[in-house]
């Protein structure tokens, strides 16, 4: 009977190990983006002075509402990420499919439960649990429609930073046209965070750009949205209200998102250097967003 309870013990401690290295994981790559877009939000909406429990609230109502969409993801997209040999755990087999379910229940719950600050974060978050369960579910399964599977991802932005928004209690123009500028920055970038899971997308009939018209013609996309991101930018930033950093910021950050898409143009075989790459533009999307921040600061 002691070996027996010490044997259940060591077992449960592993399962709780490989569920925690699964938000872990699943947070880094690419959770932190809309996480850290929602804080952004809440700052630019307290022009860079925040309280520091509209903070916690934002982190914590992104944190667990898109953590669990994710997770969800994995668990639905089982067979697919086998095929891509994605190095995630419900992939890998370290957590199954069911306890996957599991963990993801329970983080929708704490998302709304967290959501509750307001009538108005409730309904932006109950939203985003929505798209994001229509995203992976059969049979609506919405990646697998044209384009949805790049707006997705880019809608989650703009809902993220209106929850930043809301949190504060001031969804202001500044607000949304971060929002904007990120669904534009997204949209953009996702044949890129395609690129890496081509073979898998293809095996599950995702209607992207890459799988429809092929990676290179993707990368140009990205190009062309990176470019026109830089444009919108320069023309519209001072009717907002921000000053001369946001431009510089953007257009700096945006250029070497051109840069790297145009490295990947002749690389786009090479599955480590695309995985690469994505890193690289999630951790230049962090000093990206931050642009909007310093662009509500009083200069001069």
């Amino acid at each position: 009977m002691p070996q027996k309870f010490e044997d259940t013990r060591v077992e449960m401690k592993t399962k709780v190990r490989d569920l925690f290295n699964l938000i872990k994981i699943r947070f880094m790559v690419p959770g932190v983006t809309f996480v850290y877009t929602t804080i952004i939000a809440s700052l630019v909406a307290s022009r860079g002075i925040p309280n520091p429990i509209y903070l916690a609230y934002a982190f914590s109502i992104s944190f667990f509402v898109i953590i669990a969409i994710y997770v969800y993801n994995d668990v639905m997209d089982y067979e697919i990420d086998i095929i891509n040999r994605v190095d995630r755990p419900i992939a890998r087999g370290s957590v199954a499919r069911r306890d996957g379910l599991i963990l993801a229940l329970i983080l929708f719950i704490l998302g709304i439960l967290s959501a509750f600050r307001s009538i108005e974060t409730l309904i932006l978050s109950a939203t985003l649990l929505f798209l994001g369960l229509v995203y992976s579910t059969p049979p609506v399964r919405l990646r697998n429609r044209f384009l949805v599977k790049h707006i997705m991802p880019a809608t989650g932005q703009f809902i993220c930073s209106l929850i930043g928004g809301a949190v504060t209690g001031n969804i202001s123009i500044q607000v949304i046209y971060l929002g904007f500028l990120m669904f534009m920055t997204v949209f953009a970038g996702t044949p890129i965070f395609d690129i890496p899971d081509l073979i898998g997308d293809k095996a599950g009939q995702a209607k992207s750009i890459c799988v429809l018209y092929g990676p290179k013609f993707g990368l140009k996309f990205s190009i062309i949205g990176f470019l026109l991101v830089i444009v919108v930018t320069a023309v519209s930033y001072p009717f907002i209200g921000f000053n001369v950093i946001t431009p510089i910021i953007v257009t700096s950050i945006c250029l070497i998102f051109i840069w790297l898409a145009y490295g990947l143009l002749s690389n786009w075989q090479n599955v480590d250097y695309s995985r690469n790459t994505v890193k690289k533009i999630i951790g230049l999307n962090l000093l990206y967003q931050l642009a909007f921040v310093f662009g509500t600061l009083k200069i001069g």
